[in-house]
């Protein structure tokens, strides 16, 4: 996690000097930058160890139902109405995303009898839907790509806290170049995602970009199917049709 947001703070900052974009940052950004990093790490770090607790099968989609939290706190603290068709295409599409990260015998199991590894998903669902609602004001206030770089900055600071607080810094058998490839994936990755979900805050409405942006377990599902060869269970092929078909109903309702 420090890896992911030391290179992905290094590159964005570099990312905006060399465009010209580098934003002025003031003290005003700072008590909305302290809530979105506190929000934003304590929502990784209660992810990161929900999957190692597991079920990862189970932890990742009640993860991905941020969308359901953010949608729900943008509508009544930032008072945005959403039509009869916007909101039965979100609730389409959020169904979806549920059922296309699991298998669905899997996912009633593990809700019968919760362990630890889903109480810990589900609050860091609460942290993620927290943070992208209170970006989505950030965006609204403030400048939205100094507001990235501003918690970007906190973030990495209360990492490295943490981190040497924790003495959990990986032995030097975990950092070959793969592993460092994999973080400076990961933080690129992460990094564009914030940047486009400012950018579509800036252009339209927070709940449906929220929407959007978490349909990224079909990603996943349909890399399984196409490089890796796997069969999905039944019902996730139902979840990417009936995320699909929410996806195209927010579209026609927004029109």
């Amino acid at each position: 996690m420090l890896g992911m947001q030391l290179t992905g703070t290094v590159l964005y900052a570099g990312a905006l000097a060399a465009l010209g974009r580098f934003p002025s940052l003031s003290a005003d950004q700072l008590p909305l930058a302290l809530v979105l990093a506190a929000l934003g790490l304590a929502g990784l770090l209660l992810f990161y160890e929900a999957l190692a607790l597991g079920p990862i099968a189970i932890v990742s989609p009640i993860g991905a139902a941020y969308v359901a939290v953010t949608v729900v706190l943008v509508v009544v603290f930032l008072g945005e109405r959403l039509s009869a068709g916007q909101t039965v295409a979100i609730t389409v599409t959020v169904i979806g995303i549920v059922v296309t990260g699991t298998d669905g015998r899997s996912l009633a199991v593990a809700l019968s009898r919760p362990k630890r590894g889903v109480w810990l998903a589900i609050l860091a669902m609460i942290g993620f839907g927290g943070w992208a609602a209170v970006m989505a004001y950030a965006t609204r206030t403030h400048d939205g790509l100094a507001m990235i770089l501003m918690q970007r900055l906190v973030s990495v600071l209360v990492t490295v806290a943490i981190v040497a607080a924790l003495r959990r810094w990986p032995p030097p058998s975990r950092l070959g170049v793969r592993a460092i490839g994999i973080v400076f994936a990961t933080g690129i990755f992460d990094t564009l995602a914030n940047v486009f979900y400012v950018v579509g805050v800036q252009s339209g409405f927070a709940s449906i970009v929220a929407t959007g942006s978490g349909v990224y377990p079909i990603i996943p599902a349909l890399l399984a199917i196409t490089v890796l060869g796997e069969r999905l269970a039944p019902n996730q092929y139902v979840g990417v049709i009936v995320l699909l078909a929410g996806l195209v109903g927010l579209g026609v309702a927004g029109a």
